[in-house]
């Protein structure tokens, strides 16, 4: 067999322009833009599959320099600490305390879901949880983030392709439920928003946020934070890694990048630009995405991907029936819950960003929804995280994961 090797400037290079091929393809695809299929998926999964057709007729193989991965997705993770702001939680009140149970109540489901599914199939646990809240609620990031672990300490093959296939899978289905959940709501409780051509104009303008634009200095700040943030990580888990406390550094990361905003916020301090935030944490996880799905061994994940599939599908529908049937009567049974009904689907299988255009969809046709738009973003996007990665500790330390 003959081995392709690519070293730090090749890899680094062959990853940005997938970015840019990717582009290319959701462009002229209205299909991966309806389903909000993200580019770096696309480029990754592309160049794995163009590979594996390769590597089946020369017998080659790829072998990359993914030092970087790591540093990618700590920063992307720094990043969304960085821009949670936690005044703002005080205008959510008790909803959003509610919210945040909901989906942890979802989050318990899909991993119970996923580990009783994977005892079915005879699939090892950790497999049942790679298809239930690691992929759905956490994405492709956190997937690959505990994938990566799975692969490294506890010998699970092909962990971060499954996480990858399940976080895409979960992509599609929320997508595709999000929108009919929020619609199914409002005709049982016959709800709709104000429909006046200025409540129209505030439901279009909701999701949009006005931001500065960029400079070099601000650009450069926001990256010395979250190489701060990568070291606190770093040093934090080293620290308690006796402690039995199994929290990944990422979360780390993300926790110290929140603590760095907060104090700066309450000292008054400037220099954290929100548009710089975002482009770090988008060009971090692009960059991550597609070093770790161009490396994807396909032809290895074939006779594992239709039973994780099939619990992923399982979990979307039990998804889809919570919401509909408990969240939408508990934050309200008005028109604002089947809007957070709808954008809790999304954000519980797909991405917040999914579940941000879904709500504005609904609210372009049917009216604002103004606490819909301040709770799922809030929830969705920060408090999720972090209660996701406690409810794996708990399904960690059950006796049948041998952890």
């Amino acid at each position: 067999m003959k081995t392709v090797e690519l070293n730090l400037l090749w890899t680094l290079a062959l990853a940005t322009s997938l970015f840019f091929i990717g582009q290319f393809i959701v462009w002229r695809s209205q299909f991966l833009q309806r389903y909000s299929i993200p580019v770096p998926v696309v480029g990754g999964v592309l160049f794995a599959l163009l590979f594996a057709v390769a590597s089946l007729v020369a017998d080659i193989r790829l072998a990359l320099d993914d030092s970087p991965r790591d540093p990618l997705l700590l920063a992307f993770f720094a990043t969304l600490g960085l821009g949670a702001d936690v005044r703002s939680l005080l205008r959510g009140g008790w909803k959003l305390v509610m919210l945040l149970g909901l989906f942890i109540a979802v989050m318990i489901m899909q991993g119970l879901i996923g580990m009783a599914m994977a005892s079915a199939l005879d699939l090892h646990p950790l497999v049942g949880l790679l298809g239930g809240s690691i992929s759905l609620i956490g994405g492709h990031g956190t997937a690959a983030a505990y994938a990566t672990s799975f692969a490294e300490h506890y010998n699970l093959q092909g962990a971060l392709e499954l996480g990858m296939a399940a976080a895409t899978a979960g992509l599609i289905l929320g997508s595709l439920l999000a929108g009919p959940v929020a619609e199914r709501v409002m005709r049982r409780i016959e709800a709709r928003g104000e429909r006046t051509g200025q409540a129209r104009a505030t439901a279009t303008l909701q999701p949009r946020a006005v931001l500065a634009p960029i400079t070099a200095e601000q650009l450069l700040f926001v990256l010395l934070v979250c190489l701060a943030c990568i070291a606190g990580a770093h040093y934090l888990q080293a620290l308690l890694r006796d402690s039995g406390l199994l929290l990944p550094s990422f979360l780390w990361a993300l926790l110290i990048g929140m603590l760095v905003r907060n104090i700066a916020s309450l000292l008054g301090l400037k220099g954290i630009n929100d548009s710089a935030v975002q482009a770090v944490g988008s060009v971090s996880l692009s960059l991550f995405l597609i070093m770790a799905l161009m490396s994807m061994q396909i032809l290895g994940l074939v006779a594992i991907a239709g039973p994780l599939l099939l619990i992923v599908l399982v979990n979307a529908v039990a998804t889809a029936a919570f919401a509909y049937f408990i969240t939408s009567r508990l934050m309200g049974g008005d028109y604002d819950a089947a809007v957070i009904s709808g954008g809790q689907v999304a954000a519980g299988l797909a991405t917040t960003a999914v579940g941000m255009s879904v709500m504005q969809t609904l609210t372009e046709r049917h009216g604002p929804a103004p606490m819909a738009f301040l709770l799922i973003p809030i929830v969705g996007a920060f408090f999720a995280d972090i209660a996701n990665a406690l409810v794996l500790q708990a399904f960690f330390a059950l006796p049948m994961m041998g952890f």
